[in-house]
Parts: structure tokens; sequence; C-alpha cells
């Protein structure tokens, strides 16, 4: 089956509903299955992603990058970013301390990631696997800002569901840097790689705090972490800067 393939899924707890694309590349299937780059924050990023990936994809022997399997995870909703992904992407934890949002305004409903995780894993993979021939060995996720934090927490709790792990601004300062708790978990799975990026022009310590935990996890893992901060990039301009270096990372 090639071309995209479109399901939406409805959020077991929440309510909300996710709009699921995966694009199939229009290529000879190969035959440990296509790799796959599954997308958070599909409604900003998905098509964005896709057509950088496509462009190298033509021409495999100079960017090391081959056809994959995209699957863009969006909300059925009109917004870029809407308030439901803080839901999704941040962990609970017993107690929550966080700053000021800049507008004054509270925060939205967070803690969902378990809740997401699970649908990740027992709902959507399951059912790009019917779709289409995938390599289970060979999947990439992708996360920016709050998806990155994310990310790493799939990361830290479980690393088996992905090969390569890609983190772009990750707000590892949610409630006070609690996701740190869990790095440890990281040195039990060999073979995989993280790859962080990070800005130094926003607030939040996205980079001193990326800077940091990069610095710790290569002391005892030097293949299976990089780590990039492009200049003169902000927040917003940082993901397509880094996308395709941190694709020849997993893959060159």
């Amino acid at each position: 089956m090639q071309g995209n393939i479109q399901k939406i899924f409805r959020h077991p707890l929440a309510g909300h509903f996710y709009k699921i694309t995966v694009s199939v590349p229009n290529e000879e299937v190969p035959a440990t299955g296509f790799p796959v780059l599954y997308i958070l924050d599909g409604n900003a990023y998905g098509t964005m992603c896709e057509e950088i990936l496509k462009l190298q994809w033509r021409r495999a022997e100079k960017t090391y990058i081959s056809p994959m399997i995209i699957v863009s995870i969006g909300y059925e909703l009109d917004e870029v970013f809407p308030a439901l992904r803080v839901y999704d992407f941040t962990p609970s934890y017993p107690a929550s301390s966080l700053p000021d949002k800049p507008d004054g305004t509270s925060w939205p409903a967070h803690g969902g990631a378990k809740e997401f995780l699970d649908l990740l894993e027992e709902e959507i993979q399951p059912f790009v696997t019917k779709q289409v021939s995938v390599d289970l060995n060979n999947q990439i996720l992708f996360g920016h800002s709050l998806g990155g934090l994310f990310v790493l927490y799939v990361l830290f709790e479980r690393p088996e569901l992905f090969r390569n792990y890609l983190c772009c601004s990750p707000s590892i300062w949610w409630n006070d840097r609690e996701i740190l708790i869990h790095e440890r978990k990281t040195c039990l799975f060999p073979n995989k790689k993280l790859y962080i990026a990070a800005e130094k022009v926003e607030k939040g310590d996205m980079f001193e705090n990326s800077l940091m935990l990069y610095q710790r996890l290569k002391a005892h893992h030097p293949d299976f972490v990089s780590f990039t901060s492009p200049v003169g990039e902000n927040h917003m301009s940082i993901v397509p800067a880094i996308f395709s270096e941190a694709m020849r990372f997993f893959y060159k």
C-alpha cells in the first residue's frame, strides 16, 4: 500500500481525538520493511518533515536517508499547537511546581504522558504495522519542546519502543527537572541513539539543561548521544535547522 492513510483515534481518558496520517513511500519495500519516523505535534511538523525527507531520499547515497514511513500524530483541530498537547506530553508527578506562563494565564490540564504513551504503544503503532511493512528494529520518535520532553519520557520509561530518539529543545525544566530522575534507565538498553538539540537564545534554561543531560550521558555512553546548538536559531527555527543533521547521525 502506498500513499497516505488516515485514522482517527479517541483518547481513552481525556476524550479528545487524534488525526494520524501514515505516509507510505512510493518505493520498493525493503526486505526488512521500511524504517518509520513518528512525528509528535503533527499539526505543526508533519508536512514539513515529510517534505524534507522525501527530497533527500532521492539521493540516498549522498544524504544517507532512505525511503521511510512517516507517521504524523496530530489533533483533529485547526490549531497548530493546541493546549491538549500539554496534557499529552507531560508526565504526572505527586506535586506540581511550574513557573508562571508569560501571558499570565493558568497552565492547561497536564500530566497525561503515561496515557498518551499507552495509546502510542497499544493502538497507534499496531495500526501502522498492520497497514504496511515496517522494520520494527528501525523506528524513530521525534518531538520538539514539550514534545521533546515526551521523547525523553519514552526513552527513560519504555526505550524498547524505538531505536532512535530525536529530541529538539526539550522542556527538561518542567516540574523542576523531575524527568531527570528517570535518566538512569538508559544505561540498560544499548544499540540506541539519542540526538539532542537546543537553542541558546530562549528562556527556560533549555540549552543549559540539554547540555547537562548530554554531558552526563556521553560520559558513560559516548556513541549513544549527540548534541547540537545551531548558531542564530530560535525556539521555532531550530527544528528545520537540525532535522537533516539528526537523521544523518542516526543513519550515516
